[in-house]
């Protein structure tokens, strides 16, 4: 027996779900039918049932995999890149030199955040996502600039996501690169404010 092999239950939800990521960026969310989903997936739609559940048990499993996945991959970019100054880590990810999101990921992102309007569950979770986001980011910027209080390090993170996801979001338009660009610049402007924060504290304190 393999270790870290997925079982077999494991690797039917995975196929599952990448239809259904594939299906939202065709039909959108409220179009990804079960029917649509089983046949993209070439199951029958009892399969789905028997795996995942009905179409809202469908829905909570994909924003599940999809924020674990983004949270993952902040958490292997950290890992990788030990040598960087925290601040520069944090750039780094969020606005790469080649864009590491694909347009079809974006989609199933964006349509879980508009669902979650009327939907309590999916919104919890996405709150969850956007909050861990904003405060590993805030975490990584107090290490650079120790002497910003938080609540200055929260709100920098804070604009640096909105930049990020709103960026990001126009991907589907193929952008220039001068838009990358611009919005790393707007991303590192931002960042400089904790830099006349940290001497401003630093000058109150020594009066």
């Amino acid at each position: 027996m393999q270790l870290g092999r997925p079982s077999l239950a494991e690797a039917r939800v995975a196929e599952i779900l990448d239809a259904f990521e594939r299906c939202i960026a065709r039909f959108g969310i409220e179009g990804s039918s079960l029917e649509r989903i089983a046949e993209e997936a070439g199951v029958k739609r009892s399969i789905l049932r028997h795996y995942v559940g009905n179409r809202d048990d469908l829905v909570v499993a994909l924003a599940d995999r999809v924020t674990s996945q983004y949270k993952e991959s902040l958490r292997t970019h950290l890992l990788s890149t030990p040598n960087m100054e925290p601040t520069d880590q944090l750039l780094a990810y969020l606005f790469p030199k080649q864009t590491v999101s694909t347009a079809e990921s974006l989609l199933v992102v964006e349509s879980l955040i508009a669902i979650s309007a009327s939907s309590p569950e999916i919104r919890s979770r996405m709150q969850d996502y956007v909050e861990y986001f904003v405060t590993e980011s805030a975490a990584l910027l107090k290490k650079s600039y120790p002497d910003a209080t938080r609540k200055q390090c929260w709100s920098v993170a804070y604009g640096l996501i909105s930049i990020c996801f709103n960026h990001e979001s126009l991907a589907p338009l193929q952008p220039p690169p001068k838009y990358s660009r611009a919005a790393k610049a707007a991303a590192e402007a931002l960042v400089t404010t904790l830099a006349s924060t940290n001497q401003s504290n630093t000058q109150r304190q020594e009066t």
